[in-house]
């Protein structure tokens, strides 16, 4: 009854299944607390090293204004002593004429003071004369800011005092500035004072070892630097590295910090501006920060916490495996031993009982298995019956049924019905596919149409084709797809009845409506030719008559001899007939004269109805009655294309309108054009055969009667 242990699929054991969920709940737990200490310390150091550097630049920034505060008070005092010096400077260019080039700047540095020097600047921003040799010719256009200031000063009146700052050229000395402009407002007046106590002064309040005190506070800053706002350090007044001086422009230019990440490297520095910029003085004293900060040691520190974690972690996971591993198997045990029961009962043996446990749940598993089982017997039994029922029941169908796979194509079910009709045992073909039951021309046929059935699932095919077997016949089939529940295809179901019997009562309802139509005719035309006997007078009238008369006593005879013959020859099996001993017998059946007909269907036969001949007078009679012009030309004709034979029937009468081609075929058509050819259509159809109207209307009528192939052939003589 069950599958052979080869066929179950090779999966994991429960057992191993709730291992692996133990571990896994384990590595979860480690790792939820790894990562949240991970984070949580990381957060932590993110939050320290913030506040770390806060107070850092702020304490820094306090220095630095601390140190300014205690200049800016010591400049103020030799604000008096810049303003005497300059006065001499301006009474010295009085005295030569208000032209620079005539003073003696040497002789009056003297009676100044030598730690003075002394600088005229033009109106162009340029030192023109100076005793400090330097500085000659500096131009101050290159700092913009500075020359804007210059130019208030030369177009105002009085004394300006400058900060004491670095000087720009030179070796960089501290030095106190004034200026103050000439009278003709031509040039700016300018003194400089340089001496050792401004060196005294710089040290004591030098703020470089406060920062370095305060940096060493703050373990994660590497290093710092202090530029001016022209972008020299303040120790030296050096210029840094390009790179750092395109960071220091742009802070100059904004007035605003600035950070530089470098993510690759963990290094971050921030340029702090500090604003000390007062509108009195020229000189700009504003300071530039620059601060290093690494990530090094926090990620060290995190690494190293990292480490810790996973170390206890795999500790961990191998305690808490070790426990899984006992607990799962002791878990498991009920469940090995339900599982081995129903392997017993899965292959076959329905009165073996699942094993009593001690666990509530499993119990209530234990009792459910074992109604299911019980189910299960009972069912099968039950199923057995059935289906012997069921094969007994549609193998005394009156109609063939057959049943194949459509994975394998082989036939599972093939009913005495079946055996009956294709005489064809069962034993010989179950089990089998179509390749080696049929011949090769059958084959293709079958597997044409089953690929039909499997490329549409939801199609029924219905079909009445000739009838093969011994005897000859007619059979009607459906063809009939089968899905699961799922909704895919499983199966092809094949139904079958011979309807041999039905197919001659249908074509004998025709032929003799048709025959009875035509006799009609003709004795009206007979009864028409005697009541206008009775006035015929001459010899030759009289002929005329006769003739007339005994043409359509001819038809009738005809008629009544070709429908002898069809019954004598069977109105069933399609037999290879010759188109154009077709038409010479529908000729016959005309009750006028014979008309000509240009054929062109020589050597052609075709596999169809025995009516083929009733086909054609049908043809011919609707040509030569047209009721609005009959036609007086009519031909036959054949081509082939595309592996069908196209029978062309042509004439020149007034031919089909348009909207009347397809509705002549009709039963219900009533038209006085054309009559009989919804039994023509369905007399060409019992062989696969069909016909359509193609000809426009005014020129003629064109009938294409389309033969497939395997119905047509050409007889060489």
């Amino acid at each position: 009854m069950g599958k052979p242990d080869a066929a179950i699929p090779q999966r994991h054991s429960f057992s191993r299944y709730l291992l692996l969920c133990m571990m896994v709940l384990v590595l979860c737990v480690v790792g939820f607390l790894t990562v949240n200490d991970y984070l949580y310390t990381k957060q932590n150091f993110n939050h320290e090293e913030y506040l770390l550097q806060v107070q850092t630049e702020q304490n820094i920034e306090q220095a630095i204004r601390l140190k300014d505060a205690i200049w800016n008070t010591y400049d103020s005092s030799l604000n008096d002593l810049m303003r005497q010096g300059l006065v001499q400077v301006a009474a010295e260019y009085e005295h030569a004429g208000r032209d620079p080039a005539r003073m003696d700047l040497v002789q009056l540095k003297k009676q100044i003071g030598e730690d003075f020097d002394i600088y005229i600047i033009d109106e162009n921003g340029v030192i023109v004369y100076t005793t400090y040799a330097p500085e000659l010719g500096m131009d101050f256009t290159t700092i913009p800011s500075f020359y804007r200031y210059l130019s208030k000063i030369r177009n105002a009146e009085g004394f300006y005092p400058d900060r004491i700052v670095n000087e720009l050229k030179g070796e960089g000395k501290f030095r106190k500035y004034a200026y103050q402009p000439t009278p003709d407002h031509r040039y700016i007046l300018e003194l400089g004072l340089i001496g050792q106590s401004f060196e005294n002064v710089n040290e004591k309040v030098e703020v470089n070892d406060n920062i370095d005190s305060i940096i060493a506070v703050n373990p994660y800053v590497e290093r710092y630097r202090v530029f001016n706002s022209l972008g020299r350090l303040s120790e030296d007044n050096s210029l840094p590295e390009p790179a750092v001086q395109e960071h220091l422009k742009k802070v100059s230019q904004t007035r605003s910090n600035l950070e530089v990440v470098d993510a690759d490297k963990g290094i971050t520095t921030r340029y702090l501006f500090l604003d000390l910029v007062d509108e009195t003085y020229g000189s700009d004293p504003s300071r530039i920060i620059e601060i290093t900060y690494s990530q090094k040691l926090i990620q060290e520190s995190l690494n190293a916490l990292l480490l810790f974690h996973l170390v206890t972690g795999a500790a961990a996971i191998i305690f808490g495996c070790i426990i899984a591993f006992f607990l799962s198997r002791w878990i498991n045990r009920p469940v090995q031993e339900i599982v081995s029961d129903i392997e017993i009962i899965s292959k076959g043996n329905l009165e073996h009982r699942i094993r009593p446990t001690e666990n509530r749940e499993f119990a209530i598993l234990e009792t459910s298995i074992n109604s299911m089982v019980d189910s299960l017997r009972q069912g099968v039994q039950q199923m057995k019956d059935e289906e012997i029922f069921k094969k007994e029941m549609i193998d005394q169908l009156p109609v063939g049924v057959f049943l194949k796979r459509v994975d394998n194509g082989r036939y599972i079910f093939w009913n005495k019905t079946n055996e009956i009709l294709f005489h064809m045992r069962a034993a010989d073909i179950v089990g089998k596919t179509d390749r080696e039951i049929f011949p090769p021309g059958i084959v293709a046929a079958i597997e044409k149409e089953d690929s039909r059935i499997i490329s549409n699932p939801h199609e029924v095919i219905s079909k009445i084709e000739d009838f093969r077997s011994p005897g000859g016949g007619v059979l009607h089939s459906l063809t009939v797809p089968i899905l699961d529940s799922t909704g895919k295809l499983q199966y092809i179901l094949g139904i079958c009845q011979d309807v041999s019997h039905e197919n001659i009562n249908l074509k004998m309802d025709l032929l003799f409506s048709l025959t009875r139509h035509d006799i009609l005719d003709n004795l009206s035309v007979i009864m028409n030719h005697l009541e206008r006997a009775q006035l015929i007078k001459s010899h030759e009238a009289m002929d005329t008559f006769f003739e007339k008369t005994l043409g359509s006593v001819s038809s009738i005879r005809n008629q009544i001899s070709s429908m002898r013959a069809l019954q004598d020859r069977g109105l069933v099996t399609p037999a290879w007939q010759s188109v154009e001993r077709a038409i010479d017998d529908a000729r016959s059946l005309l009750s006028g004269p014979p008309p000509d007909i240009q054929m062109e269907v020589e050597g052609i036969e075709i596999n169809a109805d025995p009516l083929l001949p009733r086909i054609f007078s049908i043809l011919l009679e609707n040509s030569l009655k047209s009721g609005s012009r009959p036609a007086s030309f009519i031909r036959v004709s054949a081509r082939e294309s595309g592996g069908i034979l196209h029978i062309i029937y042509q004439d020149d009468s007034m031919g089909i309108p348009e909207d009347e081609k397809e509705s002549i075929f009709g039963s219900a058509y009533d038209g006085n054009s054309v009559r009989g050819l919804f039994l023509i259509r369905e007399l060409l159809a019992f062989t696969g055969i069909n016909i359509r109207e193609i000809g426009v209307y005014g020129k003629g009528t064109i009938f294409d009667i389309h033969v497939p192939a395997g119905k047509f052939r050409r007889k060489t003589r």
